[in-house]
């Protein structure tokens, strides 16, 4: 009988270490390599699952759906290298992770765009979020020798669509809607040109001896 049970014992630590074998390599099916957060299929995925949990809950159960994209990202790249420009992705990685709540979900989901799903999270409190996300920003900043600068976009269920495609199209509008307002902005506060005043050419003529000066 002991030997049954020892048998049976080995049996189940190799199942178990085949389980955590198979989680590891599912973890890095998942994961972004540069960054450490998710990918974008794991973003897809659970994307409908929060919808779908949301469905069968009802309206009374909001989510919300964040995009981020970096502004001025290539030229980043053209000025510093791409090693910067990788190092500066892994920041907003670090950045993200260290100013959303545990239990929402960071990914980045294309080269310099990042989508995050806010479980419990109505659009109201998405302006909140925003809003710390920025005054972060800010402060990170402060001590960064090229600074981050991400437009964000938000939309919330069941208020902006019930299909992931209506949740992602309504984010990724108000993203950019919101790089177009960085970027006037940024034009708005630009300093005007001086104007240029012709300069006043000093002529000198002689008539019959006597020198006169002429101003045009």
């Amino acid at each position: 009988m002991s030997a049954e049970v020892e048998r049976l014992a080995k049996r189940n630590a190799a199942l178990r270490r085949e389980v955590a074998r198979l989680q590891v390599y599912r973890s890095m099916a998942y994961r972004d390599p540069l960054t450490g957060l998710w990918n974008r299929r794991y973003f897809e995925e659970r994307l409908a699952e929060e919808l779908s949990r949301s469905q069968r809950a009802g309206s009374e159960r909001k989510f919300s759906l964040m995009i981020l994209d970096l502004n001025d990202f290539k030229a980043t790249n053209d000025l510093h290298g791409h090693p910067v420009g990788d190092a500066v992705l892994r920041d907003v990685g670090e950045f993200l992770v260290t100013h959303l709540r545990h239990h929402d979900v960071a990914c980045r989901t294309g080269g310099d765009e990042f989508g995050v799903l806010l479980p419990d999270l109505s659009s109201e409190d998405c302006g909140h979020l925003t809003a710390r996300l920025r005054d972060g920003l800010e402060r990170a900043n402060a001590a960064r020798q090229i600074p981050l600068s991400l437009s964000i976009g938000t939309a919330t269920w069941p208020d902006a669509g019930d299909s992931a495609a209506a949740l992602h199209a309504g984010a990724d509008e108000a993203m950019y809607a919101d790089k177009r307002s960085q970027k006037a902005s940024v034009v708005d506060r630009a300093p005007v040109a001086r104007r240029e005043v012709p300069r006043r050419v000093r002529r000198t003529t002689v008539r019959r001896g006597r020198v006169t000066a002429t101003i045009s």
